[in-house]
């Protein structure tokens, strides 16, 4: 990587502010005609109302800005050459007695080149009461073009099954609101609190470059059981990594019917082409709680997280949760997911939207108790304190926790619940 960069900030009398920033990217990842990349951005801003001392509104501010970035992490650095590759041990030609190692071209697009992301955001800046209450309500608007993605080719196109390329292009949009108070302020006693929510939702806009409505997308999320088998799809007009399911019929009882499935393009018979594309991994909200309250040397404080509308694929449930791995092909009886009973599947059904589930949390990251020793000690300042980190989740998801990044249950190791006593000194 190299990277040149560049900023210009203008001021006129601190009432109209402006940005202006150039970077210029490279990379050894792209071939020579593609290295470089030049991403511009330029913002301004307009302060409309700078009262501090003011009781009604003190601060009002209007902000826009707009700008590209690139992006180059892919994970073959080899992307854009041609290569061979030598064949295992165990995948050696024989002839006769002698194995004989072979060579085999790999996959390449001497094309690849920068993903670039260009964002627009208008966003107003607010202060109330000498700004004891202050925030900002944002929009923006972003779209990514030329997605970097590890995806599966039609046969015959190439000299592998898979490859590093540019795919397509993918549109987020949102909005958000911050607010900020001091609900307390005096010698001894103190409140701060703080809050932000936000909506986002994303979309593919383009994945191939000519438009097929038979194309369902690129299969992507591997889950564990079978070989290959994967649980997510990119397909244009849908949420990135949305899950891609068949939907399961349900008994009277709400249990589901192992291998029945709805027939959703009524041709008589159910295979891939009824799976649909069921909800996302990403939330529709995300919300964040913050707050310190203090009296005379003890304070508390307290910062908390949410998800609303974020979704799981259960992977330990269908991986496990059937009846069959209770005596296994070696003869030996094995444990089972508590939820079989639940489920009733005598083999897996990896494909149900019955692991599907609904993952909203809220989940409190430190809860923090402090009290200061000031001028008690030879004249120094001491600070003890005690924090809860991962003090509780709440949620109604089933499985260990509802925080997957990826969407797929099936091997996060478990967040620890910790306690920290903290010993600080000035000298």
């Amino acid at each position: 990587m190299l990277s040149l960069f560049g900023r210009v900030n203008y001021s006129f009398n601190d009432w109209l502010l402006a940005t202006f920033t150039l970077r210029r990217d490279g990379t050894s990842r792209f071939s020579p005609d593609n290295r470089w990349g030049l991403f511009p951005s330029a913002a301004l801003g307009w302060n409309i109302i700078n009262a501090p001392q003011s009781t009604g509104l003190s601060n009002l501010k209007l902000r826009v800005g707009w700008g590209v970035t690139g992006q180059e992490a892919i994970g073959d650095f080899y992307a854009y050459l041609p290569r061979y590759q030598a064949s295992f041990e165990n995948a050696r030609y024989q002839f006769g007695n002698e194995f004989v190692t072979t060579l085999r071209p790999n996959g390449y697009d001497e094309n690849i080149k920068w993903e670039e992301t260009t964002t627009v955001n208008l966003a107003l800046d607010y202060g109330i009461l000498n700004n004891r209450l202050n925030g900002s309500l944002e929009f923006y608007l972003r779209d990514a073009d030329d997605l970097l993605n590890f995806i599966p080719v039609p046969a015959g196109t190439n000299l592998t099954n898979f490859i590093t390329t540019n795919i397509g292009d993918m549109e987020t949009r949102g909005v958000e609101l911050s607010l900020n108070a001091e609900a307390i302020s005096k010698p001894d006693l103190k409140l701060d609190v703080g809050f932000n929510i936000a909506y986002n939702e994303n979309e593919i806009t383009k994945l191939i470059a000519a438009e097929d409505p038979n194309y369902p997308g690129v299969l992507v999320g591997g889950i564990a059981g079978g070989v290959g088998s994967t649980i997510q799809v990119h397909s244009e007009g849908f949420p990135a990594y949305s899950f891609y399911v068949l939907e399961q019929v349900y008994d009277n009882n709400k249990i589901p019917i192992e291998g029945l499935y709805v027939d959703r393009n009524g041709d008589g018979i159910v295979n891939s082409e009824d799976q649909y594309r069921l909800e996302k991994p990403s939330p529709d909200v995300t919300l964040g709680l913050t707050s310190r309250f203090q009296v005379k040397d003890f304070d508390i404080s307290f910062a908390g997280r949410g998800y609303l509308g974020n979704y799981v694929y259960n992977n330990v449930w269908s991986d496990q949760a059937f009846y069959d791995r209770l005596f296994n092909s070696t003869l030996v009886l094995s444990n089972v997911n508590a939820a079989t009973t639940e489920i009733d599947f005598f083999t897996p059904e990896f494909l149900s939207d019955h692991f599907v589930r609904e993952a909203s949390f809220f989940r409190m990251d430190h809860i923090t108790l402090g009290y200061n020793l000031a001028d008690r000690l030879i004249g120094q300042h001491m600070r003890l304190s005690l924090t809860l980190q991962n003090a509780f989740v709440i949620s109604d998801y089933e499985g260990l926790d509802p925080e997957i990044f990826s969407g797929i249950d099936n091997n996060i190791y478990p967040r620890p619940r910790t306690f920290v006593f903290g010993v600080g000194v000035d000298f």
